[in-house]
């Protein structure tokens, strides 16, 4: 085969149509036949089914936002509720300190108190006793002087003081005189 049987028969024959893009024929006609039914079938079956989709997912998308909204209005509330627990939580705070600082008074000055009412009774006690054991002290001493001066008596006098009456009138006046010189060296000289 030549080259010119080739093109001669790729030539088209004269009693051939043209296809003529602009001119539209059958296959044209049929193509878009089937893409306005596809066009129905879309919008009859899936679109519905993708609007409902899309639906549910704006409404899943609002209602995070609405929950997400009332998870900060729960928050700010929390936080709210949070500062004011802790400022009273400080007031009872300082509250119990000054409490304790009261008691703390208190229970000091009690203390002061009772150890004051110890001390007092302390000195009260120790008081009678040395006034009991002057007592007793002053009376072993006035026998002892008694006895002394009865014995000094009967030697200087050379008398016998054998009556207990004379001795008991002879010790008291000696013991008043003792008393009496005592009393005038105690006190302060005057003048």
């Amino acid at each position: 085969m030549s080259i010119v049987h080739v093109l001669a028969d790729t030539t088209p024959p004269a009693t051939e149509k043209t296809n003529n893009f602009l001119i539209p024929n059958g296959t044209f006609f049929f193509e878009l036949i089937l893409f306005v039914i596809i066009l129905v079938i879309i919008w009859k079956k899936i679109y519905p089914r993708l609007a409902k989709v899309l639906e549910d997912r704006q409404a899943l998308i609002d209602r995070q936002i609405a929950e997400s909204a009332e998870a900060k209005d729960r928050l700010e509330k929390a936080e709210s509720e949070y500062r004011e627990a802790l400022a009273e939580a400080k007031k009872e705070a300082a509250k119990i300190r000054e409490d304790a600082a009261a008691d703390k008074a208190r229970i000091v000055e009690e203390a002061r108190g009772q150890a004051q009412q110890q001390v007092d009774d302390m000195l009260r006690r120790a008081e009678d006793r040395i006034a009991t054991e002057r007592e007793q002290a002053i009376r072993a001493l006035r026998s002892e002087v008694g006895t002394l001066a009865v014995s000094l008596a009967e030697r200087v006098v050379r008398v016998s003081l054998e009556d207990d009456a004379k001795q008991r009138q002879v010790v008291d006046a000696f013991l008043a005189a003792l008393e009496s010189d005592t009393a005038r060296e105690s006190e302060p000289a005057s003048g």
